[in-house]
């Protein structure tokens, strides 16, 4: 089997823009995938970024295997250092096409269905009280079981809203805030100093470098979760190192599907948690992200992210939240979607052939 030519579609979301990248092989079987970077002050890739970086990766892998995984990934790294998420979609359709071909689901290629019902997890934005209290007991009432709270803002103000949320939320309720990398080590003791002892939350990357998290956690005692700053397996160790205790993994960010199970085994062999996201994404980033969080053992699982609940339109049927909390991944080979509903996606921005 050889790839034959990629597809580059790109269509607006009610949140932002989704790259969508269709490879198709020799036989009949086309691989899809998604990714939708943000903008270029948030991480190392953006959008015309990624679509350049498509443009060069792209006739380079024209003629090999789409399920020798491994030696796609070798000669897109040969190519080039940077360009994550175009790298991203074209290892996760690699990994669609191989399921496809020897009919199984991803999640089963990656080790089996370590957990039956991954927990997903919603995210309560910035707002004033009532509101964001108000948004949080509506993802209460539906079953939510995990909730990352964003903070990030004011120290003082985002403590006063983490604490009035928690508040009406169950003792049982997985709870973390998360900062984006927007807070110096000033503002982010502030917040923790704020928040007080009566509440215990892990804080996801509070600062922009390893360092000033990992003092976080060592001066105030928090569990921290990175996410921004870790891209490769020697971030994660130098994390671990330093008493960093979770990883967000987005799949974008490290390259796709094949370096995130790496760093997934690896920060559950060290006993770290792990949750499952991506930048943004709409049904198939929800459908790429459960393949790896359903073959996460249930211990280290702490939730995955599920776009789906909360972007639009969907391209593709998916399985969805459940009234617990949880989504069971179905048995559909490859990433775990239907057909893709190509009409929402227009013309193709371009096509990479030999």
């Amino acid at each position: 089997m050889q790839i034959t030519d990629i597809t580059v579609f790109s269509y607006k979301a009610r949140y932002n823009d989704g790259v969508y990248t269709i490879i198709r092989t020799d036989s009949t079987i086309e691989g899809w995938s998604e990714t939708a970077p943000l903008g270029s002050d948030y991480l190392p890739s953006s959008f015309t970024g990624e679509i350049a970086a498509l443009k060069e990766i792209g006739p380079k892998i024209i003629g090999l295997d789409p399920r020798s995984i491994a030696s796609v990934n070798a000669v897109m790294d040969k190519v080039m250092l940077s360009g994550m998420a175009a790298k991203s979609v074209i290892d996760l359709a690699c990994w669609d096409i191989l399921g496809k071909s020897v009919d199984l689901p991803t999640h089963v290629l990656l080790g089996g269905c370590l957990t039956d019902e991954p927990p997903a997890f919603s995210v309560i934005g910035f707002g004033d009280l009532p509101t964001v209290v108000h948004k949080a007991q509506t993802e209460l009432d539906k079953g939510v079981i995990a909730m990352q709270l964003k903070v990030g803002d004011d120290p003082l103000v985002d403590a006063r809203r983490v604490k009035a949320i928690r508040k009406i939320l169950p003792e049982s309720m997985k709870v973390w805030a998360d900062a984006n990398a927007s807070w110096n080590l000033d503002q982010a003791l502030v917040f923790a100093r704020a928040l007080g002892q009566e509440i215990t939350i892990p804080l996801e990357q509070p600062c922009r470098s390893l360092t000033d998290c990992a003092e976080v956690g060592r001066r105030t005692g928090l569990p921290i979760i990175l996410d921004e700053c870790v891209f490769t397996m020697a971030d994660l160790m130098a994390a671990h190192a330093a008493g960093v205790t979770g990883v967000n993994i987005k799949l974008s960010r490290v390259g796709g599907l094949t370096k995130a199970r790496i760093l997934r085994d690896a920060a559950v062999g060290l006993e770290m948690m792990v949750n499952v996201d991506d930048t943004w994404g709409c049904a198939l980033t929800t459908a790429q992200n459960l393949q790896l969080a359903a073959s996460t053992r249930p211990d280290r699982l702490r939730a995955v992210d599920l776009f789906a609940e909360w972007t639009n339109p969907l391209i593709s049927e998916i399985p969805r939240m459940q009234s617990n909390g949880r989504i069971t991944p179905v048995s559909l080979p490859g990433n775990g979607f239907g057909s893709v509903n190509i009409e929402h996606l227009g013309e193709p921005l371009f096509q990479i052939t030999a």
